[in-house]
């Protein structure tokens, strides 16, 4: 092969060179502009699973607590549970029903008279209950039941 031979293969194989670096860098630049357009999403996304990691945890540290027992309270949705599970849904049920036949009319009614007892009376009635000695009135009465039976006996005998 001679030299201009040699330097003409040489200038093909350049030339090759050339374009293939031009088609590489072609896609490079456009893989660059791909994900230079993807990153505003890219961080969006992240963005949004942070957020969404916060809002797990949060409600996660909110269960642990109803799970728990409560500070405030001292009651646990665990205990709470398992009284609901032991509730009787017959009665309660039947208590509905109950419920369902009042008279509205009437018991807004008898809320207003309620409304209207003077408590004070009330509670000067009350406090006269208290006073009364229940034991001498019961021996009132049994002496008073003492008594009335000869004279039972003698209007049943008067009747015969």
């Amino acid at each position: 092969m001679t030299m201009d031979e040699l330097l003409q293969e040489l200038l093909k194989t350049q030339k090759k060179a050339l374009l293939y670096s031009r088609i590489a860098l072609g896609l490079a630049l456009t893989m660059l502009i791909g994900i230079a357009c993807a990153l505003p999403y890219g961080i969006q996304a992240v963005r949004t699973t942070q957020n969404a990691m916060r809002k797990i945890d949060t409600i996660s540290g909110s269960v642990d607590a109803l799970i728990g027992t409560t500070e405030e309270s001292g009651v646990s949705v665990a205990d709470t549970l398992e009284k609901l599970n032991g509730l009787d849904y017959e009665r309660l049920n039947a208590a509905m029903t109950k419920l369902d036949g009042i008279d509205l009319g009437q018991l807004n009614d008898a809320i207003s008279r309620l409304n209207n007892v003077d408590f004070n009376r009330l509670n000067s009635a009350m406090s006269s209950l208290d006073k009364v000695d229940f034991d001498r009135l019961n021996d009132a009465i049994h002496d008073l039941d003492n008594l009335m039976e000869p004279l039972n006996r003698f209007v049943k005998a008067l009747s015969n």
